[in-house]
């Protein structure tokens, strides 16, 4: 009889074992990418056909200047059980790309597009009951009409996962307040995403990942009723990034922005569904306490082939939370701390000076561009690159990056502005690069690539 409970007992924890061990084959074998949709795209829910490419631009340039508002240090904003971020509004005119997925599981299952930004902590959504949201035109989130639905609980004994977050009525709660007086909250929850994987239309469907279910928001603004939230893919545990470590992303998320007027399709691809091709050059991620965003050692700008020589410590993290330099997708055009830019600035006049070139003035020509010079025949010839030089990688710029052309009014113009805080690397000058995020590994990848050819999920 002993004999026989032992049998059956070991049986048991073989099938066990077996079935951990197929979840965990099939979780590494798991293929995730989401598309890309740029809101100016005719993919985005809130496409424009109207706007010129210059258009498009310039509302894409002052809008996005609204992330660079924030205070330097979050940990330095803490109120009580209230975290000020160090992210701007949440209002989709301030973002570059949404995403779409679905969430919950049976007749809650709704489909949403979230912006998506990496310097965010927390995926969110609004939720029923509403006490305060913001019209928005999917359906708000129904926790009632999902079976896979659950609050994320504590106690004393069992705490909130982060000290941002805060036990009421044994329920996490949150309470993001952003810069310009917009804010969120709601309980901290887990619910079933589905995403779209590389079979096409399929969606992939992943269990109990966390996220916030929003009942009071208030934005600043206009959003026409698009996004219905955000995802977050920062650095904290939290984020989608970190979560979907355990569900075959390897640790690892990749994209390859177009060119900024490109209707190419691209997308953000996860684990074994990233593919480097050509020259790869590897820098480290600098992880900064109660900071977010992908930190990179810069340590000198060269304009063509003439370096510029920076002191050190130029782009260098200050102990009052200042400077630093990170990667952004979510920022429009890279902006560079003001002495480094009025230096650049200063290098680029003199280059187009002894190249002959007229320089105009750019408010003339309604553009918030600092410097423009007049085109002449066969400009391109004329026109220098950039290399950033990073701790262990040098990454090219190339001129079609480096500057706005604008063809109707005969002027091009350097796309870059001067930021007092910290430096950032933008979408337009990230277009035609694959950047590869390693969470496990703490380092950045990048490559060039037609990210126009990057159109199959």
């Amino acid at each position: 009889m002993g004999k026989d409970i032992h049998s059956y007992v070991t049986f048991l924890l073989l099938i066990c074992i077996l079935l951990f061990s197929f979840e965990t084959i099939e979780a590494s074998k798991r293929i995730l990418s989401f598309e890309l949709i740029y809101r100016h795209s005719p993919r985005s829910p809130v496409y424009n056909p109207n706007l010129t490419d210059s258009q498009c631009f310039e509302e894409s340039l002052r809008l996005s200047e609204d992330r660079f508002l924030q205070p330097n240090n979050v940990e330095s904003m803490l109120v009580g059980h209230e975290i000020t971020t160090i992210r701007p509004p949440i209002i989709c005119y301030q973002t570059l790309y949404m995403v779409f997925v679905t969430i919950g599981t049976g007749n809650g299952t709704i489909g949403y597009h979230l912006n998506l930004d990496t310097g965010s902590h927390l995926s969110w959504t609004q939720c029923k009951p509403c006490i305060n949201c913001y019209v928005q035109n999917e359906p708000y989130f129904n926790p009632l009409q999902s079976p896979s639905f659950v609050d994320i609980s504590c106690s004393d004994q069992n705490p909130c996962p982060q000290s941002y977050y805060h036990c009421i009525n044994s329920c996490c709660h949150y309470h993001i307040v952003y810069i310009d007086g917009s804010h969120t909250s709601g309980t901290l929850s887990k619910d079933n995403f589905g995403f779209h994987s590389s079979h096409g239309d399929h969606l992939e469907f992943i269990e109990g990942l966390v996220f916030g279910c929003s009942h009071d928001t208030h934005l600043i603004g206009d959003n026409h009723g698009y996004p219905s939230g955000l995802m977050a893919l920062g650095l904290a545990e939290e984020s989608f990034a970190k979560q979907l470590i355990n569900h075959g992303s390897q640790g690892r998320f990749s994209y390859c922005l177009p060119p900024i007027g490109s209707n190419s399709i691209s997308f953000l691809r996860f684990g074994s569904n990233i593919v480097q091709r050509g020259s790869v050059q590897t820098t480290p991620i600098v992880p900064i306490q109660g900071v977010f965003l992908y930190f990179i050692t810069l340590n000198d700008i060269s304009i063509g082939n003439k370096r510029l020589g920076f002191e050190p410590g130029m782009f260098a993290r200050k102990p009052n939370g200042s400077g630093g330099f990170y990667v952004d997708s979510g920022a429009f055009i890279t902006h560079l701390i003001t002495p480094a830019f009025e230096r650049v600035k200063k290098e680029l006049r003199d280059h187009f000076r002894h190249k002959k070139l007229v320089e105009v003035d750019p408010q003339r020509y309604m553009t918030d561009l600092k410097i423009c010079w007049l085109f002449q025949p066969s400009y391109e010839s004329l026109m220098p690159s950039m290399t950033l030089h990073l701790q262990g990688a040098q990454m090219h710029i190339m001129w079609r990056q480096l500057f706005l052309i604008r063809r109707d009014k005969g002027i091009f113009c350097f796309a870059m502005l001067p930021q007092d805080s910290s430096s950032v690397l933008g979408a337009y000058q990230q277009a035609n690069t694959r950047f590869t995020f390693d969470l496990l590994q703490s380092q950045l990848a990048f490559n060039p690539e037609n990210c126009e050819h990057d159109s199959q999920p």
